[in-house]
């Protein structure tokens, strides 16, 4: 007589295959630090206003410029966790960096007075609206 026995390869496989392979035991933490800040930008009459979300951060971390009408916001930080627990010590560094770019409307931003602040974790970006806007249309005489 010939007995049939159904094998059940996942009875513990899948147990063993989470406990050693998705656990954060080996592999680092990946999380919102390697994400791009999200943005609100704001139009009103005398200016555009953006607003970047990067909580941790110091003021000291940022880099703004504004170069050929693209405003340049960025941050390199280098960061060191240090961790002591009992007999256990654990050390990380991490290196935390984005840049966002953004394509300023032409002669419309008056960049020689842009302003920035940083409070609760929010960069503001002020971008003042040019009081007049330069002639942008030239007159072409035919001939």
């Amino acid at each position: 007589m010939n007995t049939m026995m159904k094998r059940n390869p996942d009875l513990f496989g899948g147990f063993m295959d989470n406990f050693w392979n998705d656990s954060n035991w080996f592999k680092p933490e990946l999380n919102s630090k390697f994400s791009v800040p999200a943005v609100n930008i704001k139009n009103s009459e005398n200016e555009f206003e953006i607003e970047l979300a990067a909580p941790g951060l110091k003021k000291e971390d940022f880099n703004i410029e504004v170069e050929e009408n693209v405003l340049k916001l960025s941050v390199n930080k280098l960061a060191e966790n240090l961790e002591e627990k009992e007999n256990y010590t654990r050390k990380e560094f991490s290196y935390f960096n984005f840049q966002r770019s953004f394509a300023l409307p032409k002669d419309l931003v008056d960049t020689e007075n842009v302003q920035a602040t940083y409070a609760d974790g929010i960069l503001k970006v002020l971008l003042p609206k040019q009081k007049e806007l330069k002639e942008s249309v030239k007159k072409i005489t035919v001939q």
